[in-house]
């Protein structure tokens, strides 16, 4: 491929990316659009349609691969749409190659996060049927596309009007899902009863149907499904489709049991089940939290305060740190140690009596909430880059090696813990919505793609200087003709403003101020009209080929002098709805403060009582001649020694050899 067609593949590869949320008719729509610079390349003899061969398609195959392991999804989608939009390869479409380079330029988009545009090549691959070689996989990575998305109900429409047949079961698990999502248990079930033990869904299915039966309260058909999922043994005739996602789910139904356990009274059998959580689980923070339930629950008070401080010294950034100190006072009153129990809930109401002073400030302050959402942000990336580092650390080793001791995740903390920053107390407890993250996703594509627009806006012109041949279309790009053209069309605003603040004016001045303003709107649109000219139409015969090329080049100048306003436009309703997503949360942590705060005064209540009614009970006991089991062995001790006797508690004899250090 020659420079300009490289610099094209560069060009075409930019909107592609920016537009991926933009709808998948508009995507579909702008790929048009961008074709016709290929076909404009054609007409103009830079790229050659005889040039594609079968040995070249592979090639750049192979090179897209390399950018795709190497974590350059971007770079191969650009690669691979002027493979499948290209002229060059036209011929090819209907081979295997040709096809494969569809089914992975899907694949990068979606890597790269342009998932509508991506869904728009997986779609074009499923309309070739069911006899394509890549039909199965583009089924399997639209699906999942779909489902790490959470639009499946969207994409159960779009495979319906497409007529896409169903070769693996995952459409049957897709329409399941989108019935589950919308509230349509009947439908659900339905759905995912017929996805057999051959799928790599199965289960996934049988999860989400143990789901359905706890909204039925039906505990018993619950147990089973999720005892099918987490107790296979060896030997068992159930094997399940295993990958990274059937461990967690492993997990979450280990999980549920014990929840179901728990919602029936069997406090015993939940505790077994959370007993089995693997430690290297990402659901042990719930499971140890919900054991020291079930032991309180149980009246195993000593284990539960065990479980309790496991948990804070462990997880001091969970979400449910709150109820978690609360739960630790309320179990050193069970075993009466009075004076710690009064200190912990003395911390508690110390440091979440401000906090909700300030959850409130946040409910009704935009910006403060802007400003929690960007301290969000972080800690995710920070926590996400630990993941990664751990699993970095974990491919390290080799077989036979001693095991990485694991990297500390967070600093252990004492359940006394005292005041800290309120937003980071915010940060740490709030439950928030996963749409959130989703929107904040959306906005940063959006900034990134904003950003991009000047950097594009530079290649159209060093795309048109290089290509155009004739002295009027060299000219025309040169002089930077489609940048005036966005000036003076960004012109027509300022006019339009300056039209509004000269309503507020005196008569005379206004009058005065119209004139100016109509004569320099009347010169603003002969400009414009005159640079559409120039773009557009050329005299020279010779000049026929540009005439197309510049006309693409003025239109994606104007779409970038549009983008900015739609950009800025889209951005405050993203702002908007992450805003409120973050506002819900708030609200949601103010109502579990106020419990545990509640809480909180009634266990320091009891812990006074119970200190006041210790010390009674003591004095009672003295008072008939009976003396506290504390004093027991002191007391025995006494008894033994002679008034002129003194005891000395017995010491170990060592000689000099037996020190390890000494020299």
């Amino acid at each position: 491929m020659n420079r300009s067609a490289l610099c094209l593949a560069a060009l075409l590869a930019w909107p592609t990316m920016a537009q991926a949320r933009d709808g998948a008719t508009r995507a579909t729509t702008r790929t048009t659009d961008m074709r016709g610079y290929l076909e404009e390349l054609e007409h103009r003899g830079l790229v050659d349609r005889t040039t594609g061969t079968p040995e070249k398609l592979q090639l750049e195959l192979r090179r897209a691969d390399e950018e795709l392991t190497s974590g350059r999804p971007l770079d191969a989608a650009r690669r691979l749409y002027a493979v499948v939009e290209g002229p060059r390869f036209e011929d090819l479409s209907e081979s295997d190659d040709f096809q494969d380079a569809e089914y992975r330029l899907a694949s990068a988009l979606a890597r790269g996060g342009s998932t509508v545009t991506a869904r728009a090549y997986f779609e074009r691959s499923l309309q070739r049927g069911k006899a394509a070689p890549m039909y199965e996989a583009a089924l399997r990575g639209y699906v999942d596309l779909c489902l790490d998305e959470k639009i499946a109900p969207a994409c159960v429409a779009t495979l319906d009007q497409l007529k896409v047949e169903d070769v693996s079961e995952d459409i049957g698990y897709l329409r399941g899902r989108a019935a589950f999502d919308t509230g349509h248990d009947d439908v659900a079930e339905q759905e995912l009863a017929r996805v057999s033990p051959r799928s790599r869904f199965y289960s996934s299915a049988l999860y989400l149907r143990g789901v359905l039966r706890v909204r039925q309260s039906d505990w018993k058909a619950a147990q089973d499904a999720f005892c099918t999922i987490a107790n296979v043994k060896d030997g068992d005739p159930i094997r399940f489709y295993i990958d990274g996602r059937y461990y967690q789910l492993r997990d979450l139904a280990r999980l549920a049991l014990a929840r179901v356990a728990h919602e029936q009274g069997r406090y015993d059998d939940a505790f077994y089940h959370y007993f089995l959580i693997p430690s290297d689980s990402k659901k042990l923070p719930e499971a140890l939290f919900e054991a020291a339930w079930s032991s309180l629950q149980r009246k195993d008070y000593d284990l539960g305060a065990r479980l309790v401080e496991e948990f804070l010294k462990t997880f001091p950034d969970s979400s449910r740190v709150a109820e978690a100190r609360v739960l630790y006072g309320t179990l050193l009153v069970k075993t009466c140690r009075f004076a710690k129990a009064e200190e912990v809930f003395g911390a508690v109401l110390a440091e979440y009596e401000p906090l909700a002073h300030e959850i409130d400030r946040l409910v009704d302050d935009a910006a403060g909430r802007r400003a929690l959402a960007v301290k969000l942000l972080e800690r995710a990336r920070r926590q996400a880059e630990a993941l990664a580092a751990e699993a970095e650390r974990a491919s390290e080793q080799t077989p036979g090696s001693k095991p990485l001791a694991p990297k500390p995740t967070a600093v252990p903390v004492d359940p006394r813990l005292g005041p800290r920053q309120t937003e980071t107390v915010i940060a740490e407890l709030l439950d928030l919505d996963p749409r959130f993250y989703r929107v904040e996703k959306l906005a940063k594509g959006l900034d990134n793609g904003a950003a991009d627009g000047g950097h594009v806006a530079e290649v159209w012109r060093e795309l048109g200087a290089t290509l155009d041949r004739t002295p009027i279309a060299s000219a025309a790009t040169r002089v930077d003709a489609p940048e005036l053209l966005e000036r003076t069309v960004r012109l027509g605003s300022d006019v339009a403003a300056a039209r509004e603040e000269a309503e507020r004016l005196p008569s005379a001045e206004r009058n005065e101020q119209d004139r100016a303003l109509s004569a320099l709107e009347k010169r603003r649109g002969e400009l414009e009209s005159a640079l559409g000219h120039l773009l557009d139409v050329s005299p020279d015969d010779n000049t026929t080929q540009a005439r197309g090329l510049s006309a693409l080049i003025a239109a994606d100048a104007r779409r970038a002098n549009e983008l900015a306003g739609r950009s800025a436009a889209l951005r405050g309703r993203l702002e908007g709805a992450s805003s409120e997503l973050l506002r819900e949360a708030l609200l949601a942590l103010r109502g579990r403060i106020d419990d545990s705060l509640r809480s909180a005064r009634l266990g320091k209540i009891d812990s006074v009582v119970g200190q006041k009614r210790r010390l009674e009970r003591e004095i009672e006991d003295l008072a008939k001649g009976r003396f506290p089991p504390e004093l027991f062995g002191k007391l025995h001790l006494e008894g033994l020694i002679k008034d002129d006797e003194i005891y000395w508690p017995p010491e170990r004899e060592l000689w000099l050899d037996e020190y390890d250090d000494y020299k």
